[in-house]
């Protein structure tokens, strides 16, 4: 029975068929068979140059040994030998809690690239390994994927892509999240700073909570490191946004003075990029962590900023649409003389009798370079300039900053102000905790406060003594009355 059974023209398209193609093939070059190229293919789903191909073939070799590949039988040369296998498995138990990508980079960067495991390398014969090599290593040996990934569920919400920003410094996403990132239960917020037309990361800051400081602390670094961006992107937090009226905040206040302007996500969606790359340092950088010897908040932050940020740039970031940069560079005057004070919360104050100022239950007095007191009218209005970062407090009057120096033994203490003084012992003990160091203060306030607390007790105490008493009498008057 002949191989030429061609389908009708709109028929079901073939999948490659390799032996048909070659039997009709073999048939047409020996004149068994009238059949064109275009039959063929038809029939075995193979094209045309490929058929010509084979056809060449079948010249110098005969059908089965065509159909038996080359290297059939074979061991292939990159096949991973024990020695590698079991040096992957048991550096593994170094990451248990690791994606399969990161453990492929970790095994390449700490051990294969490493000049200083090089006998290692030599010996356990272990080479560049692909994604695929490392995803069958997981599935064999039932290792876990801290993170699958996610099944794509129909009745979800699809938010669309936008176009990332054309140029770099058009548009910057911050954004805060906690997590325990020394897995030790003690969870720090990571602030965080990426430019959106290349999704480089730009800088972070790990504080306790998501605070002014911390973002003040990427705003800094940002500025002195590329420049002013044109604008922020936030979310709705009050520290972007003040939740009762317009007014700016101490952080929109300092955007206002660069003229860089904030724009508000409305969800988390809106922000996705930057949740993305929160989502991504904190699936990567416990494991780097440990990699790189981090003991401390202050260490992780110095680290993460030098070295970590473009650690992950080389490995996420993308060219922007544009080469031209929208971020304006500080000058050097600037630097020196006004960045940090730009990042200072500012308050109005009255100057009071003595030329001096309250500001958080303390009194200072404006001062010259050589500490030299600055005469100022009593009632005049002053600016009180906080540094967010050092505390410093600084005044200004008529755009001229002047240091201040702190009035010793004047503060106000809300503690000693509630107090109740019953005698003149108290007196004495409350007015000696004024000079006293915080934590003494703090002792003497609570004496006071317990034994105040004591002897209301024992007055009430009292009275609901006589009130039984007194109870006590008027049923026994009753019952004699009764009878």
């Amino acid at each position: 029975m002949s191989l030429y059974n061609i389908p009708p023209k709109g028929g079901i398209k073939l999948e490659k068929d390799k032996e048909t193609a070659l039997k009709l093939l073999k048939q047409k070059n020996n004149g068994e068979i009238k059949i064109t190229y275009k039959d063929i293919i038809r029939q075995s789903g193979y094209t045309k140059r490929q058929l010509i191909r084979l056809s060449k073939e079948l010249e110098k070799r005969d059908i089965d040994s065509i159909l038996v590949h080359g290297n059939s039988g074979k061991v292939p040369s990159n096949k991973a030998q024990n020695s590698e296998l079991n040096y992957i498995i048991e550096y593994k138990k170094k990451y248990l809690d690791c994606s399969i990508s990161q453990f492929m980079d970790i095994f390449h960067e700490d051990v294969v690239w490493n000049p200083k495991m090089k006998d290692i390398v030599e010996i356990n014969n272990l080479q560049i390994r692909s994604y695929s090599f490392f995803q069958k290593l997981y599935h064999d040996n039932g290792w876990i994927i801290p993170r699958p990934h996610k099944s794509f569920n129909k009745k979800s919400i699809i938010h669309p892509l936008r176009n990332p920003s054309p140029r770099r410094g058009i548009l910057i996403i911050i954004d805060g999240t906690p997590h325990d990132w020394f897995g030790n239960g003690k969870k720090q917020s990571l602030h965080l700073a990426i430019d959106d037309s290349t999704g480089e990361y730009l800088a972070g800051w790990f504080m306790e909570q998501e605070c002014l400081r911390g973002y003040c602390h990427i705003f800094y670094l940002i500025l002195t490191k590329y420049g002013i961006p044109v604008k922020f992107y936030s979310d709705n937090h009050s520290i972007f946004r003040s939740p009762t009226d317009k007014n700016l905040t101490n952080f929109g206040k300092i955007c206002n003075e660069l003229k860089i302007e904030m724009i508000y996500a409305g969800s988390a969606e809106a922000k996705g990029k930057v949740e993305k790359a929160n989502d991504t340092i904190q699936q990567r950088i416990i494991n780097d962590i440990k990699r790189f010897n981090i003991t401390s908040v202050e260490q992780l932050n110095e680290w993460f900023n030098d070295f970590y940020c473009n650690y992950l740039n080389n490995k996420f970031a993308y060219a922007p649409k544009e080469e031209i940069s929208e971020f304006i560079p500080l000058t050097k005057e600037f630097k020196n003389n006004n960045l940090n004070d730009l990042f200072s919360i500012k308050e109005s104050r009255k100057i009071l009798n003595g030329n001096c100022i309250t500001y958080k239950n303390n009194y200072y007095v404006p001062v010259d370079k050589d500490n030299n007191v600055i005469p100022i009218y009593k009632g005049s209005t002053v600016e009180v300039w906080n540094n967010i970062f050092t505390n410093e407090i600084k005044i200004c009057k008529n755009n001229i900053l002047y240091k201040t120096k702190q009035i010793e033994g004047h503060h106000k203490s809300n503690e000693l102000r509630l107090l109740k003084i019953h005698n003149q012992k108290e007196l004495e003990v409350a007015l000696d905790a004024v000079y006293s160091s915080s934590e003494e203060r703090r002792k003497t306030v609570q004496a006071i406060v317990d034994k105040n607390a004591l002897e209301e007790k024992k007055i009430k105490d009292k009275i609901a003594g006589r009130n039984i008493l007194r109870n006590a009498g008027k049923g026994i008057h009753n019952k004699n009355v009764t009878l």
